[in-house]
């Protein structure tokens, strides 16, 4: 049994509870015929265990005091209670003086503790403080009058500088003064800070939080080392997801990269600003490590890894190629992306023991069940308003951003790159919300940091003004200045030769997921390697468009022409268009409603006008025409037949060919939609079902 000889009371519960065990333990022991002696003995151990831990927590003489004191109170009491019993009005009522007496001993005794207790924080910064050299306490007490000058009064006490070693600034140690200053409020002047103590350009002032939230670290650059380029380093030892992986220097000079293991990833910048080269830096720390793999998307020619596979491609094909999988098309590109959806549910099911065995929440990676990161250079290509409206995109956006959202835990995780930290290239919230680390190189203006970083960054981008430095957030940590190492094609093929022997292999679950569409990754691929460019898919000429009817009069005064027939032809005409566009997207859901017609007659009806749509002069017939000569037409029919009365869907058909045909190609359902919509043996029962008529047989 460990006893708490130390245990914190205030000056209210502190008494109520000793008042309480006291009687409890003269009750106790006075109906059980206990002897008094044990009581005295109890109090006597009490208050040698208090003190001595008094003692080593270095409290006052007159804690020291009041706590010897009230255990020989109360062990006397209890003795006496013990022998005489403790319901009398002599007993109670010296309990109760003894209750208020200990409570009014106890605020006074923390009064002086916490009294105690500033002046030897005070003591020990003036011990600090009085380490210092001629030059840094002058340091000192320049930036102590600065502060107090600057911060609208805030006093703090510097009790440590810190010269840098490359000897381009130093940082300062300081304590905050009374009254509930804190990091924060220094944080906010730190531009004035900077002006004030005449930087030179491009060099500021960066604080964080110190060892304790009174507590407060300065850190001035008195030499810009944001201008000239910081060339990635010649140390190609491996690396783990579990560790930082550097991408640049600070102002100081200390190398700084985030962990990757729970991290996804969000770079933004102007063309120019040195954000492919950012990416370049984040793939040569990918080869270098030994629990991660590499996928890219790039829509614009697989441009980010054409250096990367012809630098493996020029050194003979070493070991493993430093992507695993690059998908440049969007063909390529949906593929990869659903196949990730696929392993990051499959990693969560089939995973579950390996992180039991290692006591984690989350997959244990390594060479054998590696990371798998995706680089998405560009991301406006697949991300922004404009390319959500085609469906290829945006099936691509859809399963990338559900791989946010579930993947993380099972070691899958995104880098996504973009022109600008805007709601039009970056539209849906999540790919923000989710990226743990952001890097904004050169961008428009401070609004589009605003957006990026949270309005209460309190950077600026005049802080990374220079191609390759960025401003950089890992997680909840401040923002602040990188300049991003600079890797050239030359490097590129070193670090390719260096690592070619690390890289791991998919592993064989997530290799199951991932399908057909992983084993035939390196197919159509030849121009990655130096090889001719894939031919580009023949353009298919769409049919000329429906001439558009001219407009009539509407809501916004004379937009458009009248036509012939005045304002009822006029409305007639719009009716027409609002009906041909209605449903040419119904035919493309695949579910036209045939009752539309009569329900848009009966509207039509109400206001006046007759109407009957147009019909063509070809006669009935009880067989398909020959317009589509598609086999698949018959087979989707003989489905339709066997569904029964109450029909089936497109999509219904769709798996029913899949898992009937496996060898036939599976048409879309809006190609299924037209074909039973202009087969006379076919009906619809009820909206968005196909069955065969009645009178069929």
């Amino acid at each position: 049994m460990k006893l708490d000889w130390d245990a914190k009371h205030g000056a209210v519960t502190g008494p109520i509870n000793t008042g309480l065990a006291a009687l409890a333990v003269g009750y106790g022991g006075h109906t059980a015929g206990m002897p008094w002696e044990w009581a005295a003995l109890a109090a006597g151990a009490g208050a040698v265990g208090t003190h001595v831990a008094g003692v080593r927590a270095q409290v006052t003489p007159a804690t020291l005091t009041l706590r010897a004191a009230g255990w020989l109170a109360a062990g006397g009491w209890c003795s006496w209670a013990i022998a005489n019993g403790p319901w009398t009005q002599w007993g109670i009522g010296s309990l109760l003086i003894g209750v208020l007496g200990l409570g009014a001993s106890m605020a006074g005794a923390h009064h002086v503790e916490r009294k105690a207790e500033e002046q030897r924080i005070e003591a020990e910064a003036a011990a600090r403080r009085a380490t210092l050299d001629g030059k840094r306490r002058a340091i000192a007490d320049e930036w102590e009058d600065r502060i107090v000058r600057v911060c609208s009064g805030s006093v703090v006490q510097i009790v440590g500088v810190e010269v840098w070693d490359l000897a381009g600034g130093f940082s300062l140690d300081g304590e905050c003064g009374q009254g509930g200053t804190r990091w924060k409020d220094v944080a906010l002047y730190k531009e004035q800070l900077a002006a004030d103590a005449r930087l030179p350009e491009g060099c500021g002032v960066e604080v964080e939080p110190g060892a304790h939230r009174g507590a407060v670290l300065i850190h001035v650059t008195t030499v810009n080392r944001l201008v000239d380029d910081v060339y990635y380093p010649d140390d190609y030892s491996p690396l783990t997801v579990n560790a930082p992986a550097p991408l640049g220097v600070r102002r100081d000079g200390t190398a700084e990269g985030p962990v990757n293991r729970q991290a996804s990833m969000l770079l933004v910048g102007q063309r120019g600003s040195g954000k492919t080269n950012l990416m370049n830096v984040m793939v040569a720390n990918q080869c270098r490590m030994t629990d991660s793999i590499t996928w890219v998307i790039d829509l614009n020619g697989g441009g980010l890894a054409l250096k990367w596979m012809r630098a493996w491609q020029a050194a003979g094909k070493p070991g493993r190629p430093p992507i695993d999988w690059v998908a440049d098309t969007p063909e390529k590109a949906r593929a990869m992306a659903a196949a990730l959806v696929r392993i990051a549910k499959s990693r969560k099911v089939g995973y579950q023991d390996r992180e039991i065995a290692a006591n984690d929440d989350k997959l244990p990676v390594d060479h054998e069940v590696p990371e798998i990161r995706v680089f998405n250079d560009e991301g406006a290509e697949i991300f922004s308003t404009r390319s959500r409206r085609q469906e290829i995109l945006r099936a691509i956006a859809d399963d990338l951003i559900q791989t946010l959202e579930i993947a993380r835990a099972a070691a899958v995780n995104e880098t996504t790159s973009g022109l600008r930290a805007t709601q039009d290239v970056l539209s849906d919230p999540q790919v923000l919300k989710q990226s743990t680390f952001k890097a904004g190189m050169k961008v428009a203006d401070d609004s589009e940091l605003n957006y990026f970083f949270g309005y209460n960054h309190n950077a600026s981008s005049d802080d990374a003004p220079y191609p390759g430095c960025a401003l950089v957030r890992d997680g909840d940590g401040q923002v602040h200045a990188l300049k991003v190492y600079r890797i050239e094609p030359a490097q590129i093929l070193d670090i390719v030769k260096s690592t070619a022997d690390r890289h791991p292999e998919l592993d064989e679950l997530s290799r199951r997921a991932a399908g057909e569409a992983y084993e035939q990754r390196w197919m159509n691929t030849d121009h990655l390697f130096g090889g001719p460019a894939p031919v580009p898919a023949p353009v298919v000429e769409e049919a000329p468009a429906r001439p558009e009817q001219p407009r009539g009069r509407g809501v916004t005064a004379d937009w458009g022409t009248t036509p012939a027939g005045g304002d009822a032809q006029a409305a007639i005409d719009q009716a027409d268009e609002a009906r041909r566009r209605l449903h040419e997207a119904m035919n493309e859901a695949g579910a036209r409603d045939d009752d539309l017609d009569a329900q848009f007659r009966n509207i039509l009806a109400a206001g006046g006008v007759t109407w009957q749509p147009p019909t063509t002069n070809a006669p009935p017939s009880s067989a398909p025409s020959n317009e589509d000569s598609d086999p698949r037409r018959e087979l989707v029919y003989e489905i339709v037949a066997k569904s029964g009365p109450e029909g089936i869907g497109p999509e219904a058909i769709r798996d029913a060919i899949r898992r009937l045909y496996p060898s036939v190609e599976v048409p879309h359902a809006a190609t299924i939609g037209r074909w039973l919509g202009a087969d006379p043996r076919v009906h619809k029962p009820k909206f968005g079902r196909y069955a065969v008529r009645p009178d069929q047989n």
